[in-house]
């Protein structure tokens, strides 16, 4: 008979590496098709009313796999449900090229919507579970940044000649599949397959009003800038190579910062941390409005720029402190749900944004962007800072 040995369990920091990983690969993914079935929406002539549904299909499966996701993990375990749907996504990738009708990637992309945030609800509440709270901050900041890098990495590559639209769709679904090689090579968190029945995500979102506040934020601001932003400023009459250097200055101000603003979190009352980011994106967003089409012409696109790169360093770094304060508040066996939960509001948040910043855009002209993204994050600001009033100072326990 062989002798057999218990394997140990990996340490927390193997395990978060892995999977940070596993996440990163899956966002090389997400960067090709990002752009890639776009454009191939486009070469084949499909009618605005199928690639809004596409659109569309893909947020929808991100809000159902919110709830999908704890009941599968309950049932099955994390590393089981990041497999099964790892497994699914990739499948859902390569139909899109045997299905290529594009009605039927409806279907596909809201797959695709549920098997994505399946592996981040499984992924986060890993990161938060093994992340103790005197670093959690630090660590979702080193793994949002991670995964913006990720993301870019799979943008850059349909710039390769040698790839073509089909070998680019296979990649895409082979980076669904190898996510699960350092995610299954390492043993999850004791969170990861929580037991009795779903709690409601109402009572997350009473313990941290905050954290669910900024995550909607995000979700309302950061998507309509992110979508909308290019063709605003195309409207200020700006060249195509101005357009892509301005908007590449949001992710560079998010990466440059990201991992600071963490850091300060972890030292202090996070909630001071998210009024102080929302705040400079408030007055970020209103700058940008006011210089956008100042009376001697348009902003010289050097200011733009800087004004952008400011915004994104804010406004794309909350999210990852809103988790990390979010988490502060559960226990270990909590960090599923919770994660579902927090990403539920920013995907609500996600699928609304771009609707009522198109919709402030055409009841009060073109500048009407950013005096909304303003509102909304001043919003966020102005109850951050009255909950801390209310509340008092909170630490977690080290």
């Amino acid at each position: 008979m062989p002798h057999t040995t218990h394997r140990p369990p990996a340490s927390p920091v193997t395990v978060l590496a892995a999977l940070i990983l596993g996440v990163c690969v899956i966002q090389v993914a997400n960067g090709i098709l990002q752009i890639l079935l776009p454009l191939r929406l486009a070469e084949a002539a499909a009618p605005p009313l199928v690639v809004g549904a596409v659109a569309s299909a893909y947020s929808v499966g991100f809000v159902l796999g919110c709830w999908a996701a704890p009941w599968m993990i309950r049932r099955v375990g994390g590393v089981w449900s990041f497999a099964a749907f790892g497994l699914l996504a990739a499948a859902a990738t390569l139909l899109l090229n045997l299905l290529p009708d594009a009605q039927a990637w409806v279907g596909l992309r809201l797959l695709m919507g549920v098997s994505y945030v399946g592996m981040l609800t499984v992924a986060e509440s890993g990161l938060a579970a093994l992340s103790p709270p005197g670093s959690r901050g630090s660590v979702f900041s080193l793994y949002m940044i991670a995964c913006k890098v990720a993301v870019i990495g799979g943008q850059m590559l349909l710039a390769s000649p040698n790839l073509s639209a089909l070998w680019l769709t296979v990649l895409a679904a082979g980076c669904y599949g190898l996510s699960l090689v350092p995610v299954a090579a390492v043993r999850p968190p004791a969170s990861a397959a929580p037991k009795g029945p779903a709690p409601s995500p109402w009572q997350y979102v009473r313990r941290a009003p905050v954290a669910f506040a900024g995550c909607l934020m995000v979700g309302l601001c950061n998507t309509a800038v992110t979508g909308i932003g290019p063709a605003w400023l195309a409207g200020l009459a700006l060249p195509a190579a101005g357009v892509a250097l301005i908007m590449s200055g949001i992710q560079v101000g998010s990466v440059v910062l990201q991992w600071p603003i963490g850091r300060v979190s972890d030292r202090h009352d996070r909630r001071l941390v998210i009024f102080a980011v929302s705040a400079v994106a408030t007055v970020a967003a209103f700058l940008i409005a006011a210089f956008a089409n100042p009376p001697g012409g348009a902003a010289p696109q050097t200011v733009l720029l800087g004004l952008f790169t400011l915004w994104g360093s804010a406004a794309l770094s909350l999210y990852a402190i809103c988790v990390a304060h979010a988490n502060d508040h559960v226990t270990v066996e909590e960090t599923v749900p919770l994660a579902s939960a927090l990403l539920l509001a920013w995907a609500l948040g996600a699928a609304l944004g771009p609707l009522l910043a198109t919709a402030a855009m055409e009841w009060f002209g073109h500048d009407a962007l950013f005096v909304y993204v303003g509102v909304v994050s001043g919003g966020l600001t102005l109850f951050a800072g009255l909950r801390r009033l209310i509340s008092g100072p909170f630490r977690s326990e080290p």
